[in-house]
């Protein structure tokens, strides 16, 4: 082919080029072959798993703390608050801590009693069992008498006693109850205790007629005597007996108050 007519023709074919990719590029819309590769490329997002995941995302999160609630604490109950759960019947009784709340201990020698004063009213006394009323008591639980009112009196007086073995030799107890000639709350606190194979004793302290069925009880509430037994509660005022509570006083007593 003539030299001229070629270089004619690559002329004609970069005019044509010309035509085509100007009004293109100016509105932006210049095809990838004629484009220059961007300087910069947006960072592709990874795809690589964190190691542990969601899970260990989590576990290197320190978590909310909860404030934990304080707990209750329990109210403190001295010698004096135990005092009202020692109450006048025939002689001295002594409310027990039961499920329904209604039961007493005293002494079988005091004989029956029809009421109980408690709580500035007067409870009806409902039921009374004795060691003779169950076939199983044996000595260690000769001379008590349960009795069950007709109603709470536990809460009514704030409380009662829990029933424990006897205390040891030279332990400490308190003794309160019902004089017949008073009729008012009296007795001792940090009595030493004298205790034997056959019962207990304590020697310092004014206890006169009527404070038969006494509790013989520590600062935790625990009673663990009761002023009473083969001498109906000692020899004078000021000796006074209980029989000594065994793993079977408390047996008998449970079986019985629930």
């Amino acid at each position: 082919m003539d030299r001229r007519l070629l270089t004619t023709v690559a002329v004609a074919v970069v005019l044509v080029s010309v035509a085509y990719v100007a009004p293109i590029a100016a509105q932006g819309h210049l095809p990838s072959a004629f484009r220059r590769p961007p300087t910069h490329t947006a960072a592709r997002a990874s795809t690589t798993p964190t190691p542990g995941g969601a899970a260990a995302t989590a576990a290197s999160t320190p978590a909310a703390s909860t404030p934990t609630a304080s707990a209750t604490p329990t109210p403190t109950r001295t010698l004096k608050d135990m005092h009202a759960w020692i109450v006048q019947a025939s002689c001295t009784a002594d409310v027990l801590d039961s499920p329904s709340g209604s039961w007493l201990l005293t002494a079988a020698h005091c004989g029956a009693s029809d009421s109980v004063q408690a709580a500035g009213r007067t409870w009806t006394v409902v039921d009374e069992v004795t060691t003779a009323d169950v076939d199983s008591a044996g000595a260690d639980t000769e001379d008590l008498r349960l009795l069950r009112v007709d109603g709470n009196i536990e809460a009514a007086v704030g409380g009662g006693f829990v029933v424990g073995t006897a205390p040891a030799d030279g332990a400490m107890v308190s003794i309160w109850g019902y004089p017949s000639a008073t009729g008012e709350l009296t007795g001792c606190d940090a009595l030493t205790v004298s205790a034997a194979a056959d019962g207990l004793s304590v020697d310092s302290c004014n206890l006169p007629d009527g404070t038969s069925g006494s509790p013989w009880y520590g600062a935790d509430g625990v009673l663990r005597g009761l002023t009473g037994g083969p001498n109906e509660g000692g020899t004078s005022d000021w000796d006074s007996e209980s029989i000594r509570f065994t793993d079977g006083t408390v047996s008998w007593i449970r079986s019985v108050v629930g």
